[in-house]
């Protein structure tokens, strides 16, 4: 997954390096401790400390809630709220596990909404600050899926299709050819999930090269956007061994054939645009045996002071070009 900044000021860096931040406990005065109630009055003391957690940039704070903390977590939770807002944090965030779902109940007695739920914990958030407006980043809200465009030196493009699946455990061969690819993990690379996804499928080792297009599309399965990327492959092998349970077939198929025969809309996009390849003009295109695309983006490092480099993509066009 993702996740695309919202148009509020300051939301896309609002998971950026944290700074260390400070909390003040509630004070536990004019208590006379007898020795008969002194394990109780402990317990109303521990009980009136704020809960503790990690902080957040921007002023906020995480509260990944423990086993221990369940038992005294409606009685703290509205002091430390008090505690939070008196510190000056903009939001706080619970990290409740699924064992203990039924606290969201109460923390929603406190303002607190959900952010989202993953695995066997929910996170749910709330702004401290009513009189401005809430700067909080939603979650993800992107799916981001690679294909490979990988052209080898003949001039075939190694496609394949899927299986189609019917019901009833019945599959059958898909008839529309596609680029071997798929959705990222967490944590990928465009060139690091794109060579895995043809690697998978098709059995064919590859080299990222660069970015020929994308499409940026909404509306998917629970609101979600999708950007969806093709990526120019080198091949390093070209032996095919598919992956049964999801591909019926893959071959490498002449562009010229692809293009006379094919109505997939994006990899014909590409074609024309980035190759000179049409319908109905593939005799000109024939001509050109350059493996080359007209424009791509290509990978480069940018940097800030003392950070990491992180990969940036960057178009270049060739002379002579359309």
């Amino acid at each position: 997954m993702a996740h695309t900044a919202s148009a509020q000021h300051g939301t896309r860096r609002f998971w950026a390096a944290a700074r260390p931040l400070s909390f003040r406990p509630l004070p536990c005065r004019g208590i006379l401790v007898q020795p008969s109630a002194q394990h109780s009055t402990q317990g109303a003391c521990a009980a009136a400390q704020p809960l503790a957690g990690t902080p957040l940039p921007y002023r906020g704070l995480l509260v990944q809630l423990s086993a221990a903390e369940v038992p005294s977590f409606a009685s703290r939770l509205a002091a430390s709220v008090a505690v939070w807002r008196g510190d000056g944090l903009n939001s706080a965030m619970l990290r409740i596990p699924i064992e203990h779902a039924a606290l969201a109940g109460v923390a929603a007695q406190h303002g607190f909404v959900y952010h989202h739920a993953e695995g066997g914990h929910a996170v749910l958030k709330v702004w401290l600050k009513p009189e401005r407006p809430d700067k909080m980043p939603p979650f993800a809200s992107h799916q981001v899926g690679v294909a490979g465009f990988v052209l080898n030196e003949r001039r075939e493009l190694l496609v394949v299709k899927e299986w189609r699946d019917l019901g009833g455990g019945t599959l059958e061969k898909g008839t529309q050819w596609k680029l071997p690819g798929g959705l990222l993990d967490r944590g990928e690379s465009f060139s690091e999930g794109v060579t895995r996804e043809v690697l998978e499928e098709t059995g064919v080792r590859t080299a990222f090269h660069s970015i020929l297009s994308f499409w940026h599309r909404h509306g998917l399965t629970w609101s979600q956007s999708d950007l969806y990327f093709v990526a120019r492959l080198k091949p390093l092998s070209h032996e095919i061994r598919l992956q049964p349970c999801e591909i019926s077939e893959a071959r490498w198929m002449p562009l010229v054939e692809f293009v006379r025969s094919s109505d997939h809309p994006l990899i014909l996009a590409i074609l024309d645009k980035m190759y000179g390849l049409r319908k109905h003009r593939e005799a000109a295109a024939e001509a050109r045996t350059d493996e080359l695309p007209f424009a791509e983006l290509v990978e480069a490092p940018v940097q800030f002071p003392g950070r990491a480099p992180f990969p940036t993509f960057f178009p270049i066009v060739r002379s002579g070009t359309r």
